[in-house]
């Protein structure tokens, strides 16, 4: 069946009865020895084959092993390396799956967590074996997860970051890490959990991810923090609301609509009308001509021909109205009187 979806703009600030609660009993508590960052240690949810975590000092790296046959809709199986936690944190590392083969969704994550429950309150940034790369939460306890893919295919190094209520997806190769879409409000309780987690999203399988260059930070959050604003172009799932990453940048961009044929998004920023391949990529500026002050009332004829856009750069600075070609062109002036404003076209496209 065909996934229908619909764009739209999310702007951020921001620098996003057989099953147990866990398998740590007491005897595993005691055993559970102090990992690097970390206070413990365990599986999360009912899994068949016991997880593993090995902590290499003189390397700063975490191997994680993990069974469980999914992290995803109610409920939570997989290994879980976690120190608990209160204020804002910021968990950055670089991820590596050991071996391949293996279920394409195995997934590897940095995770903030209410519980140990496995159907906690969380937020987490996936790395998948196949590459995909996504934020996901659970709203509430019990409820779906949702999630918002990023756009860059299997990245070296990930960061999740949560400022106040609100969680943000960090991704890149270095040090330089960009901001890839994110901004859902997870409300979480003081102490929560923080830490690294694998699973092999097959109950019959282990698997297993090494996490290095593990950085973890913890803060009191600053109201009067200084903040920047960012600004995500996203698609999203009409049924599930599950989202996708189209572009991200620092600034403002508004209005996003489709190209007749699909692959093609519009949208304006600085006065200008732009156009991305709605799969991502970088955005291009629209010829509209004189029209350099466009504003976000623009839209697409009938037919795919045509693009009506208001725009405040002639006679007094008031928003007229102009028609140029869909693929750029001198504008045609439609309204006489400004400011006046684009709203939609008729069905003929007259």
């Amino acid at each position: 069946m065909q996934r229908k979806t619909v764009a739209v703009l999310l702007a951020g600030i921001g620098c996003l009865a057989l099953a147990l609660a866990v398998k740590n009993s007491p005897r595993v508590e005691a055993a559970a020895a102090q990992a690097g960052l970390f206070e413990n240690h365990g599986d999360v949810g009912t899994v068949l084959h016991p997880g593993a975590v090995r902590y290499d000092a003189a390397k700063g790296t975490y191997t994680i092993s993990g069974s469980g046959n999914n992290m995803w809709e109610s409920e939570d199986d997989f290994q879980f390396a976690w120190k608990k936690v209160s204020g804002d944190v910021t968990l950055t590392a670089d991820i590596a799956f050991e071996g391949s083969g293996g279920n394409e969704h195995r997934k590897a994550v940095l995770m903030v967590r209410q519980s140990l429950a496995p159907d906690s309150v969380y937020a987490d940034i996936a790395r998948h074996g196949v590459g995909l790369t996504s934020l996901q939460w659970r709203e509430e306890k019990g409820d779906t997860t949702h999630e918002v893919q990023a756009s860059i295919n299997a990245p070296r190094r990930l960061r999740i970051e949560k400022r106040g209520d609100y969680f943000y997806m960090f991704l890149g190769e270095g040090d330089d890490l960009k901001l890839a879409a994110g901004s859902p409000l997870i409300k979480l309780k003081a102490p929560f959990y923080v830490g690294l987690g694998v699973c092999s999203h097959d109950k019959d399988r282990v698997e297993t991810a090494v996490f290095s260059d593990v950085d973890l930070k913890i803060s009191q959050p600053e109201p009067s923090a200084q903040t920047t604003l960012y600004s995500t172009l996203e698609q999203v799932d009409i049924e599930s609301g599950d989202r996708r990453e189209v572009y991200t940048t620092e600034g403002r961009i508004e209005a996003p609509n489709w190209m007749p044929d699909g692959k093609l998004l519009l949208f304006n920023r600085d006065g200008r009308i732009e156009r991305i391949p709605a799969e991502g990529g970088e955005p291009e500026p629209l010829d509209t001509g004189f029209a350099t002050e466009c504003n976000n009332d623009h839209g697409i004829a009938p037919g795919g021909q045509s693009l009506a856009i208001s725009d405040s750069s002639q006679e007094q600075h008031e928003s007229l109205i102009y028609v140029v070609p869909v693929t750029g062109g001198t504008p045609r002036r439609v309204t006489m009187k400004g400011p006046s404003y684009f709203h939609g076209w008729s069905p003929d496209g007259k």
